[in-house]
């Protein structure tokens, strides 16, 4: 059963881009970002408000994600689960494709199923590949020369078209 959702100041509208730095500007230091379990998120009104619940789970985990979406009146998810090194991308792929890309798969099914369609998803410059001119523009083809850019780019192309189907 899904708690009832409380009266909430609208948050400001973020601008989603492909940022590799995007975990670390949100959870730095002192921020409560880096907190997990059951402690509210705040940032003071000076650097806009973000308030919600950081949680640490598998994001493989169906039954740990169940719970967490079903413990909680999630709006909107900020998606940093994966892992990141390119060089062990390339020794152990399918430990990439797994974890980044089934895992955002598990995660995205679960939002859908508790009717959360707002996400913002940490991707990488790595999805444009080794020659794109810097700096990165958002339309810019995209060519990963890595497992680890590859799963990026999955998930994006996972996002855009389940947020196509909802459209439809």
């Amino acid at each position: 059963r899904r708690p009832h959702r409380r009266q909430q100041r609208r948050l400001p509208e973020l601008p989603v881009e492909r940022h590799a730095r995007l975990g670390p500007q949100l959870a730095h230091e002192g921020d409560g970002l880096l907190e997990t379990g059951d402690t509210p998120l705040r940032r003071d009104p000076e650097r806009r408000i973000l308030a919600g619940v950081a949680t640490q789970a598998d994001t493989r985990d169906h039954a740990a994600m169940q719970h967490i979406f079903s413990s909680h009146a999630i709006d909107a998810v900020i998606h940093f689960a994966g892992l990141k090194a390119v060089g062990e991308s390339v020794e152990k792929p399918l430990l990439y494709y797994d974890n980044n890309v089934n895992g955002s798969l598990v995660l995205i099914e679960t939002m859908m199923q508790h009717g959360v369609k707002t996400v913002v998803f940490s991707s990488s410059a790595t999805v444009y590949g080794a020659d794109a001119p810097v700096p990165y523009r958002e339309d810019a083809p995209t060519k990963p020369v890595n497992p680890y850019g590859r799963t990026k780019l999955m998930v994006e192309d996972v996002l855009r078209d389940v947020a196509a189907s909802d459209a439809a």
